[in-house]
């Protein structure tokens, strides 16, 4: 073996099996875990292997399998899976793999509302070392909009953005930290030819040369984690690449022009070499010749794994000659198809395959290369931000994305002021306290605490069905932690909650409650306020609990029923002693009317009066069968904050369950 082969990085993978279900299921669904179910195999004793500066195509036909094979060499794949993947002989866990690799999914999962620059700005502060400072990953995300053609583009919308602009900003995303490996799914897709070419020409020349930047290094790893005195320094931190709309020519000149981001390397000559592995769907000629190695896959099984030139004789010696001035990949994807009638040439192909390679990933010719530990121990180096850091980012993210579909959100605060002034209307003439009122106060706070609840958990029952390809990539990127997510997600309602309920209130209160002075506006908004963050808690437990935001709707009508019936109008509460608390309406509803009634100490009772009289506030909450302790007010709001913490723990550990169930792609 040569001996420039034994330098750089290989990644192997032994013997993978991957399995799912026979039939469909919820991921959502806790039931499905009490039935038995069969297993399809998707993936049948896969293995093979990728070097440093080896640019490798999956090609196969749909259903092959090539996605499924990309997730799981680059351990992006949850489920029944199993075999080994190593690096230079040495098992790789999951966590290593995503810091040393990237994987580019075929369609673009970003949020749509940040310009080009703020996104990669957003990223570079969870994937850059904790004490790189603002400057540099303003920088670094300068260089990548150049690197990749963007520059014009940097302060455009995503979602104005083109579906070519689109796929390399994800690839910009994911050259952040200069992986050494690139797993691409589809990167073509979507592309007019002289994109794709450029695209694969790209991933070409980045598995091929790569020089060492100590600068860049230190703004990804920390500046602890590299010591050598002779590493090699530039002066900028870009991209060896840049794809713009020249010539092939102009496109390779600007490319070897750029400054390189380095990587960490143990070779003395302080060059280190990439490495891409794509799945791809019948690529031209011209990008097919640009790949070193492919990967013919048929019914989960490889066909054939080799360099691209030995391809031909391999199916040559099969019998099956390639016709003059034909695609290659055209030719060994309609051999594969043509034969799955029979499977005569896919059984033939895969035997010889088997036969020719049989012991030659069992992993013992790899065990003379020397193991890359300096690599790995670098990257253990690398220190992400703060939890806390994650959660300040992710809710100014949130309320971003908020301030950008303005035009929606006012629409929708619109429709909910005018429920504000129908209210108003209906219940003006309630406000002096007579016997025949007392019935329509109670009805107006019920009405107050009820538009609040289904306002707020209605309104959030799309978050995680739309949200969860988000999660589930950059969760498991690791690019932050789900729990950070998720805390910022809720945090971001409290100020709307605050905001929507004094502003609901404060049109009704004008209306009827006007009497009885400021303070019992300021005490009735904040009860509201904790009502609509309770909701949220409530909402987001139905969105997490199904599997679609109109499944969540449907299946929400006997939990609001219960919690209705419960909520001390509709019964008496005295009738469900325990039940009851176990409804956030019931506790919205007494806090309000206890904090309307309990001081109030006359209500006109005439003497002609054909009803027995209630005289007091107290009398109101007594008939009704609510607390009247000093500690009720306190004790309800208490109580919201326990129901909300409750349902947002349920509903975390149901999304966490979701995404370790069905992976991350």
């Amino acid at each position: 073996m040569p001996a420039e082969e034994h330098d750089g990085l290989c990644l192997e993978w032994k013997q993978l099996n991957y399995y799912v279900p026979a039939q469909e299921q919820s991921n959502y669904s806790f039931w499905n875990e009490c039935r038995k179910r069969q297993e399809l195999r998707i993936l049948h004793d896969v293995s093979g292997h990728l070097k440093t500066g080896d640019l490798i195509a999956i090609l196969g036909g749909s259903g092959a399998g090539k996605t499924t094979l990309l997730a799981a060499i680059s351990q992006r794949l949850r489920g029944n899976l199993t075999g080994d993947v190593v690096l230079n002989g040495m098992a790789m866990e999951r966590h290593q793999m995503t810091r040393i690799s990237s994987f580019l999914p075929q369609f673009e999962i970003n949020v749509k509302t940040f310009t080009a620059y703020e996104h990669l700005y957003f990223m570079s502060h969870f994937k850059m070392h904790r004490r790189t400072t603002k400057a540099e990953k303003r920088q670094r995300v300068s260089d990548l909009l150049l690197a990749v053609g963007l520059r014009d583009s940097a302060h455009t919308r995503i979602q104005q953005l083109s579906g070519g602009e689109r796929k390399r900003l994800s690839l910009a995303e994911e050259l952040i930290t200069d992986p050494i490996f690139l797993f691409c799914d589809e990167p073509t897709t979507g592309l007019d030819s002289f994109s794709a070419y450029s695209v694969i020409k790209t991933l070409r020349h980045l598995c091929t040369r790569r020089r060492i930047a100590k600068h860049s290094l230190t703004q990804v790893y920390g500046e602890d984690s590299f010591s050598t005195p002779s590493e090699e320094s530039t002066s900028s931190n870009s991209i060896e690449m840049e794809i713009v709309d020249k010539s092939h020519e102009s496109l390779l000149q600007a490319m070897k022009e750029l400054p390189t981001l380095g990587v960490l390397n143990n070779s003395p000559n302080g060059t280190h070499k990439k490495a891409a592995i794509c799945s791809i769907h019948q690529p031209t000629s011209d990008i097919f010749e640009l790949f070193t190695h492919i990967i013919l896959m048929d019914g989960g099984r490889i066909i054939y794994q080799g360099r691209t030139e030995k391809a031909a004789k391999f199916f040559t010696d099969m019998g099956f000659t390639q016709p003059l001035n034909c695609n290659p990949a055209d030719f060994y994807l309609k051999t594969l198809a043509d034969s799955q009638g029979t499977g005569n040439a896919g059984e033939l192909l895969r035997a010889k395959y088997e036969h020719e390679t049989d012991g030659l990933y069992s992993g013992s010719w790899l065990l003379a290369r020397s193991y890359s530990g300096d690599y790995l121990k670098h990257l253990q180096n690398f220190k992400k931000i703060r939890w806390i850091y994650q959660v300040y980012l992710l809710i100014i993210r949130f309320m971003t994305e908020d301030l950008r579909n303005i035009k929606s959100g006012l629409i929708g605060f619109g429709f909910f002021m005018i429920t504000a002034v129908t209210l108003s209307l209906m219940y003006s003439g309630v406000g002096g306290l007579t016997q025949r009122t007392v019935q329509d106060v109670g009805g107006s706070i019920f009405m107050l605490s009820n538009e609040m609840i289904f306002t707020f958990s209605y309104g959030v029952t799309y978050i995680f069905p739309a949200a969860l390809p988000i999660i589930r990539r950059e969760v498991g990127e690791g690019t932050y932690s789900l729990s950070a997510y998720y805390v910022a997600l809720v945090l971001s309602f409290v100020p709307v909650a605050f905001f929507k309920g004094y502003v609901f209130l404060s049109v009704i209160y004008a209306s009827i409650y006007y009497t009885r002075g400021f303070l019992l506006y300021v005490t009735m908004g904040f009860l509201m306020s904790l009502s609509a963050i309770a909701a949220v808690g409530y909402g987001i437990f139905l969105s997490s609990l199904f599997e679609t935001d109109k499944m969540a709707s449907e299946c929400a009508a006997p939990f609001d029923l219960i919690f209705l019936i419960f909520g001390g109008t509709y019964m008496n509460v005295d009738s469900v002693p325990l039940l009851k608390y176990f409804s956030l309406f019931f506790y919205s509803n007494e806090a309000l009317m206890y904090n309307f009634w309990i001081d109030i100490d006359n209500i006109d009772c005439p003497v002609n009066e054909e009803h027995p009289c209630i005289k007091t506030g107290l009398e109101v909450l007594q008939q009704a069968s609510f607390r009247t302790a000093d500690y009720t007010y306190w004790m309800d709001c208490a109580s919201l904050l326990l129901v909300a913490l409750a349902f947002h723990i349920v509903s975390f550990m149901l999304v966490r369950r979701y995404i370790n169930r069905s992976g991350y792609y």
